[in-house]
């Protein structure tokens, strides 16, 4: 009898193919662990093929009807059919023992996935608390208010309901963690934290040798800091005048680029402030080489007392002493590992001070810098690997 690998079905439908997580390191990690391994999403167009890490890919194009997303928004609901239908045929399709949710939406195929008749396993990763993006990420006003909450709460019940019927729930911190085992056994929800898996050698040693003072990596946004930093290195500028600040990745909204331009312009800061679009993740490493330190100026809403951001293991990484946030999960990373300065991140003075302070005073810089690396050691994906495989192979027992 011939033995046929089990096969894996990613799904989601608000991220990249070469998404850091989803592709770099769970799909990876399972088709080297021996997994077949599909990858099914949406995106702004439509292509299929197998990737150099030979994962299967199907990319759906998304219709737009329109420049207006509300407007765009009703088309689509009130249209029969549309990505979901589309998406639920491919991913029937591939025929998988496991199909692995990655984002809030998809979950409309959970139980018709779990209802094929070869009885496939599923799995939901929850990225983000997504009611509290709803409140967080929504600014409203008046009666638009009430319906964001209603719509919050409407969406907390609906996710939980799915997550009912699910074999596994896979959280990336502990506070979404503890509120799918608010209503599911402890076994079935576990934490799988998006440790770093970028090679961190080749570091200067010299900070000298680097191009950067400070890098901010990431999705950039005002919630996240953005024109915040921009005011700091105003400030931060009249003491260290050839400051250099690079900020790298992708713009939300796409119009913030030319606000954050004319901010820049505006007070002289065009040799001090970089603004980088996105590049291939794993080119990142290049540029944290390059850099002195790591900014993570998070703004105090819940989601970000929440959410568990990548950026900070990559930073330690690299060597690169954390400027961030003085809440939230950042705040404690940075002060358990003495692995850099908390500040009020509404504050461009306190975050000012804190990169000034730290590229003068080499002997503490050295010393954060050195306590990141060290304490980095705990935080590769390579033990996250290995849980990620335990899971599946404690799913998969009985398909054996």
């Amino acid at each position: 009898m011939t033995h046929h690998p089990k096969r894996i079905c990613l799904l989601a439908d608000s991220h990249g193919l070469y998404d850091d997580r989803i592709y770099w390191k769970e799909a990876v990690s399972l088709s080297r662990s021996g997994y077949e391994v599909y990858y099914v999403l949406a995106t702004d167009r439509a292509k299929n093929g197998i990737t150099g890490e030979g994962i299967h890919y199907t990319m759906i194009k998304r219709k737009t009807f329109s420049g207006n997303r509300y407007i765009n928004y009703l088309v689509k609901l009130l249209l029969p059919g549309g990505l979901y239908k589309h998406m639920f045929k491919i991913a029937k399709s591939v025929k998988a023992d496991v199909y692995h949710i990655h984002d809030l939406k998809v979950n409309r195929l959970g139980l018709k996935l779990k209802k094929l008749p070869w009885k496939p396993k599923l799995v939901y990763d929850v990225h983000e608390p997504y009611p509290e993006n709803i409140l967080d990420y929504n600014e409203t006003k008046g009666l638009a208010t009430f319906v964001k909450n209603r719509y919050a709460e409407y969406i907390r019940k609906w996710e939980n309901n799915h997550a009912l019927k699910y074999d596994f729930i896979i959280a990336t911190e502990e506070n979404v963690q503890a509120r799918f085992r608010g209503f599911l056994p402890d076994e079935k929800v576990q934490i799988i934290y998006n440790y770093t898996d970028l090679d961190n050698s080749q570091i200067p040693l010299a900070t000298e040798e680097k191009d950067y003072d400070a890098i901010y990596s990431g999705g950039i946004t005002k919630r996240r800091g953005a024109m915040k930093i921009l005011g700091a290195v105003s400030l931060a500028k009249k003491e260290r005048p050839d400051l250099k600040v690079l900020f790298l990745g992708t713009f939300f909204p796409p119009e913030l680029s030319k606000e954050m331009s004319d901010f820049i312009k505006k007070n002289n800061l065009e040799e001090n402030v970089i603004l980088m679009d996105a590049i291939p993740y794993k080119e990142v490493a290049g540029f944290y080489r390059k850099s002195k330190l790591g900014l993570g100026i998070f703004l105090p809403i819940r989601t970000h007392e929440i959410i568990l951001q990548i950026k900070i293991f990559e930073y330690m990484n690299f060597g690169l002493p954390i400027i961030g946030s003085n809440f939230g999960h950042i705040n404690r990373y940075i002060n358990e590992y003495k692995a850099g300065l908390t500040v009020n991140p509404e504050s461009e003075e306190e975050i000012a001070h804190a990169i000034t302070s730290l590229l003068k005073n080499k002997n503490l810089y050295e010393e954060m810098s050195r306590n990141g690396l060290k304490a980095s050691e705990k935080f590769k994906w390579q033990f996250m690997e290995e849980k990620l495989l335990s899971i599946y192979h404690e799913l998969l027992a009985d398909k054996n």
